[in-house]
């Protein structure tokens, strides 16, 4: 197999264990994942299952081989996340041109932005006190353009606007002994600065996390990603229409007890129904919409529409908890709380049911004004979650700064519970540690019964997955309530 798509021009990565394979698949930038499932059909189904929420995270191609007479089960392999097949017995020419069209299809829903994660130096700097020494790695200082070992006068240089958002961070230093806080660098672009304080030495290390380009760089993003930047300026050029028209839409995604195996409740994801392209996950629609400058118009509507759905649900869904996603631009605003309120009571939703959900991804500029915001909804009666944790550096400080009840782990960090002894360690460390804090927590991308008897085993309260079931519209939310009512 991986001789027939090296002739066809592509660089296969060959992997014969599942363990980890949706993470190495991200890792990899592939826009194509072919099961082989021929003569194995089990297997073959599990390992779609382990890769559907990546493929359909990135808008990548899933392409799945059967044999003839196992052609029956196609709708399974749809169900669990296949985009495309084909049935043995095939050509090489065949199986050639089927890769073509995946990679066709995954270039027009992602918008060719999947790229491969590729390891950089670190950004970094450290300041000794004492001798009123800094210190910059060698990539650091190459970006801003001065010696590693250039006074700390002239690299404050790059940072003249932003001063006093690192006074700041120097005074939650002196008092919590880490700080972190965004801001603009010259050449490098929005970034994160986590800094902390050696308790011995007291001397300062920060880590510098690049978080994108600046606008100077749009013209060479275009000469480097043309498919990808061309695709969403035409999304966002389409966005204004699709909202309109109501393509997008909000789907449903289970949660369930991992005791007991109720749904109690969903969370509301975004779809675009593209008449051309057809559907686009929440991803790109996101970054649509921020190019269009509509991030605020796009929340509204999709906050609007989960509410009014779920404000509907009737027999077993109708105490359902629902699960909300807002953006770090969202929250950024003190009126978005008393706005909420008024919307969940305009829907006759209590809002003992809500829960708000920030990406730990996201940037928040603010943390201040995001847990003032999120702190309106919390004396409210809502619960407050962070979401994808595991997937950012900023994890430790949102835990800290935010008011939040809930901790999701990422699909990554279930995933890493059936891993190795390591991977083990590190995931049960982050569950210990939120529930020393008191939350409670939810395990993403539970996909296998070898998964889920993980979770339920490491103390986890409720679960999402394609083992329970993907993203379904709301009369399938109600129908699957009524087969699996909540306890």
């Amino acid at each position: 197999m991986a001789a027939t798509t090296a002739r066809g021009g592509w660089r296969p990565v060959a992997a014969r264990r599942s363990e980890g394979a949706a993470r190495r698949l991200v890792a990899s930038g592939a826009p194509v994942a072919l099961v082989d499932a021929r003569g194995a059909l089990a297997e073959g189904l599990a390992a779609t299952r382990m890769l559907g929420d990546a493929v359909a995270a990135d808008g990548r191609a899933l392409l799945v081989l059967v044999s003839h007479g196992d052609a029956g089960s196609l709708a399974e392999f749809r169900h669990a996340g296949a985009t495309h097949f084909l049935v043995s017995p095939m050509r090489e020419i065949e199986l050639v041109e089927a890769i073509r069209f995946a990679e066709c299809h995954a270039q027009r829903v992602s918008g060719g932005w999947i790229a491969e994660a590729q390891p950089s130096e670190p950004l970094a700097w450290r300041y000794d006190h004492a001798r009123r020494s800094l210190q910059l790695s060698a990539a650091l200082a190459v970006a801003l353009g001065v010696p590693a070992d250039a006074s700390a006068s002239r690299v404050l240089l790059h940072v003249r606007e932003d001063r006093a958002l690192l006074a700041a961070a120097l005074r939650r230093l002196a008092r919590d002994g880490n700080a972190t806080f965004a801001h603009d660098l010259p050449a490098i672009g929005r970034v994160v600065e986590h800094i902390q304080r050696d308790p011995r030495t007291g001397r300062l290390h920060a880590l510098v996390e690049p978080l994108g380009e600046t606008p100077d760089a749009s013209v060479a993003m275009r000469d480097v990603f043309p498919r990808r930047s061309r695709s969403l300026a035409t999304l966002a050029e389409e966005l204004p229409r699709a909202l309109a028209e109501r393509e997008v839409e909000v789907l449903f995604q289970p949660q369930v007890a991992c005791i007991g195996g109720a749904i109690v409740g969903a969370e509301a994801l975004a779809r675009w129904r593209h008449p051309r392209l057809g559907e686009i996950g929440a991803e790109p629609l996101l970054a649509a919409a921020a190019r269009a400058g509509l991030g605020p118009q796009l929340s509204d509507y999709l906050h609007g529409q989960a509410l009014a759905l779920a404000g509907q649900w009737r027999g077993a869904a109708a105490g359902f908890k629902l699960s909300v996603n807002v953006t770090a631009e969202d929250i950024a605003s003190p009126a978005f709380g008393p706005a909420m309120l008024e919307r969940i009571a305009a829907h006759g939703i209590a809002p003992d049911r809500l829960t708000f959900e920030v990406t730990e991804s996201g940037l928040i500029e603010s943390l201040e004004s995001a847990a003032g915001s999120l702190g309106v909804l919390r004396d409210a009666g809502c619960r407050i979650a962070i979401d994808d944790f595991g997937t950012g550096y900023s994890s430790l400080a949102y835990l800290n700064a935010l008011p939040l009840d809930t901790l999701k782990l990422d699909k990554r960090m279930t995933q890493q519970m059936v891993g190795s002894a390591r991977d083990r360690i590190v995931v049960r460390g982050v569950i210990g540690m939120a529930r020393s804090l008191g939350l409670s927590i939810v395990a993403e991308g539970v996909e296998t019964q070898e998964q889920l008897d993980r979770v339920v085993a490491e103390g986890c309260d409720l679960y999402q997955g394609y083992l329970c079931s993907g993203a379904v519209d709301s009369a399938r939310i109600e129908a699957l309530a009524t087969s699996r009512p909540p306890s």
